[in-house]
């Protein structure tokens, strides 16, 4: 089964993990406009796209008692020009440097941690998340727009001309399905999406487009809209249906035969779990029709 995986940050790291076991060939098309962080302080001359989401998705596919692997979730602690640094976004910004194209640094950082699976950035330029806020006033950069107290008028990019990385158009293309998110809905998820090549793939593909909601609101300006809200209020904010199908935490918990989740839902949950998502995403593989999934999935 050929899976694309769209987004960024922690839950789209989740979601390859939870499928890196399976016998499925995975493609990541990851954000690139985070400007926060050891990822800002790389990008902060322009040359570079935003490596660390990009490490984080390798190092969720990597064996975990890889040395590399565990060297490169290393942060540098002391005092120094390093510090806060983790040693795989260095190793990425050098490889970028090396070979002059993120997607050759970021595949031979991935056969460094044997890594397999197709891992690409939502572009190779340089690129920020720009938005609009109601008063007409223009917001630039990830982390201003994830501190927005409104939600904005318009997202887009620096850059509207920049190209997608052909081998991910591709996959988009070929792909069975494609899972886009869980994630921050505006800096991790939509950044991809606003991307005019991915997006015509999306528009044309005959794979199942299935948007993966947040377990729980976010701790942004985004709270004011219920996580199952999310992906209508995104594709007319950005303009288009991306979607077929919105998988809601409690699609998850219906699709989930194997645990009670009357009990599993009166626990505290913050985050996706690996093995439930991994289950039913692949009982989703097994019954692709429509017709036959739980009518919680919307």
């Amino acid at each position: 089964m050929r899976i694309v995986c769209i987004g960024g940050g922690h839950g789209l790291s989740t979601v390859l993990e939870a499928l890196n076991s399976g016998n499925h060939h995975l493609s990541a098309i990851i954000a690139t406009t985070d400007n926060g962080g050891s990822t800002g302080r790389l990008r902060a001359d322009k040359r570079l796209v935003a490596l660390g989401d990009i490490r984080r998705c390798i190092d969720s596919l990597a064996n975990k008692n890889h040395l590399m692997s565990v060297l490169s979730q290393h942060r540098f602690g002391f005092e120094h020009d390093v510090k806060g640094h983790s040693v795989g976004n260095l190793i990425l910004s050098a490889l970028c440097e090396l070979t002059q194209s993120p997607s050759k640094a970021i595949q031979e950082y991935a056969r460094l941690l044997n890594v397999g699976h197709a891992i690409y950035p939502m572009s190779e330029s340089p690129v920020d998340l720009i938005a609009t806020a109601k008063n007409g006033t223009r917001i630039e950069g990830e982390c201003e727009v994830d501190a927005l107290s409104d939600l904005p008028q318009a997202l887009y990019l620096s850059d509207k001309t920049i190209s997608a990385v052909p081998e991910a158009v591709r996959d988009i293309y070929n792909a069975d399905m494609i899972l886009i998110g869980p994630g921050s809905a505006l800096t991790s998820v939509t950044p991809p999406l606003l991307v005019n090549d991915i997006k015509n793939a999306l528009l044309n593909t005959s794979a199942c487009r299935v948007f993966i909601e947040n377990v729980c609101k976010e701790n942004s300006v985004m709270s004011s809209i219920s996580p199952c809200e999310h992906a209508a209020w995104l594709a007319d904010l950005i303009g288009y249906k991306f979607f077929d199908l919105c998988l809601s935490v409690d699609a998850l918990g219906a699709m989930d035969t194997r645990v009670d989740f009357n009990n599993l839902n009166k626990e505290s949950i913050s985050t996706h779990n690996k093995q439930q998502l991994k289950f039913v995403i692949e009982s989703m593989i097994a019954h692709p029709k429509k017709e036959k999934l739980p009518s919680l999935i919307h």
